[in-house]
């Protein structure tokens, strides 16, 4: 295990804990720690940001930032990795694929379809990405009891590494649809795969910002507009998704 200053989080030594929560939108890391106690920035550098807070229960938790897509959330995941961390949660966002995903649900991805190229690094296409049961479960059960139930999904998740897709070469939204795959996002698969070929446990959760099918999280027409990441549904559903992670540690792991 590599003990020195990682190159792109700059944390060392006794900077990483056994868990660790990650977000793609660094805004997101603040307001994780705001949610936990004795919250400390410990690095900041290139726009990824790394705290140290604590559950309600005393689990001592590492929060970092990685960017969007699989290509930086690689490099976190493997400088975590470097010293210590066990344990890696995503919490992030997605779009809807399935109808009844929409502004404001939140999924909690089993599995996920690998339409990305990072993970195989790790394990060729054939390998499965699959959330870690234990965590995947405990996420589910906490955040079924703080939110709505017809709010609340589990099922497949499809990880791209292409947000605008180039119409001329084809749309594969479709045929995840008739696949009942629930939503999109452009990291979790390479999370998964790079955890259970390393023998460590992770999860994700993810808050809807919009259905493909329908309305999208889409460009504003001034700063004030209330959607995208200024939706309240969204808003709520980060907020509880937040919520639902570190309760999910205390049920695991506190003393």
């Amino acid at each position: 295990m590599k003990k020195r200053i990682q190159p792109h989080l700059r944390v060392g030594e006794g900077d990483v804990e056994d868990i660790c929560l990650i977000a793609g939108n660094p805004d997101r890391i603040p307001k994780i720690a705001a949610q936990m106690n004795d919250a400390e920035e410990v690095a900041r550098y290139r726009g990824l940001v790394t705290y140290r807070a604590y559950t309600p229960g005393g689990v001592p938790v590492t929060l970092s930032g990685t960017g969007m897509g699989t290509p930086t959330t690689h490099i976190c995941i493997e400088e975590l990795t470097n010293l210590g961390a066990q344990v890696i949660i995503r919490v992030g966002s997605c779009g809807g694929i399935s109808r009844d995903v929409t502004t404001g649900d939140v999924v909690v991805p089993t599995a996920c379809v690998r339409d990305e190229r990072t993970g195989l690094n790790y394990a060729p296409i054939e390998y499965p990405a699959v959330a870690s049961p234990v965590w995947q479960k405990a996420l589910f059960d906490e955040i079924s009891a703080v939110f709505p139930e017809d709010r609340v999904h589990r099922g497949i998740c499809w990880t791209t590494d292409v947000y605008y897709n180039n119409p001329e070469m084809g749309n594969p939204l479709d045929v995840w649809t008739r696949a009942n795959v629930k939503c999109v996002e452009m990291e979790a698969s390479l999370l998964f795969v790079f955890a259970t070929t390393n023998d460590l446990e992770a999860a994700s959760i993810l808050a809807c910002d919009g259905n493909l099918h329908g309305e999208q999280k889409g460009e504003l027409s001034d700063a004030t507009e209330e959607s995208g990441e200024e939706d309240p549904l969204l808003k709520e559903a980060v907020e509880k998704e937040i919520e639902a992670t570190i309760a999910a540690i205390d049920s695991l792991h506190a003393d």
